[in-house]
């Protein structure tokens, strides 16, 4: 029986203060934004409401915990130039995808593992793709466990080695 039942569902524009409010954390600003530079609500909107309306093609979704929301992913199509510039070829598909679960005190409880899981498994059976990846910062340890126990391995480090390149290949049958 899972203690945990956690679930991903589209984000929607009443959701818009929770995100205001969790990127005003100090411990999700550490590796999603910038620990000086809380997000006000107008701001939030500002950046979502686009993704939310389907206006540019990120998906946002919100991470439920007991039908309580408690984090947040998004996924898009990586662009022409940055699948060439991380050395994909055209014929393969891949996608990024971003996370943070907005509340400290349920950090290191499987909770980001069984998102990621679900998330996969989501974008996989839903999607013509090959490869997901995403990019922690070198020093978010707790994520890159996270993100090895899912599956995906360190390919290698970009942004002026400030961040780890990681892929997951979802293998067709």
């Amino acid at each position: 029986m899972n203690i945990n039942p956690v679930s991903i569902r589209n984000m929607k524009h009443t959701d818009y203060e929770v995100m205001a409010q969790w990127l005003s954390t100090k411990e999700v600003l550490e590796f999603y934004g910038d620990v000086n530079s809380p997000f006000t609500l107008q701001q939030v909107k500002n950046k979502y409401e686009p993704r939310v309306n389907g206006d540019i093609p990120v998906i946002p979704y919100i991470v439920e915990l007991d039908k309580t929301p408690i984090g947040f992913m998004q996924q898009y199509k990586l662009k022409e130039e940055k699948q060439k510039e991380f050395g994909y070829p055209k014929s393969l598909t891949v996608y990024g995808i971003d996370q943070f679960i907005g509340y400290p005190n349920i950090f290191n409880k499987g909770i980001g593992t069984e998102m990621i899981r679900i998330f996969i498994k989501n974008i996989s059976h839903h999607k013509d793709v090959d490869i997901i990846i995403l990019d922690p910062a070198v020093t978010n340890l707790r994520a890159i466990r996270c993100y090895e126990k899912c599956g995906f391995r360190k390919l290698k480090k970009i942004n002026n080695k400030t961040n780890w390149l990681m892929e997951y290949r979802i293998n067709h049958r």
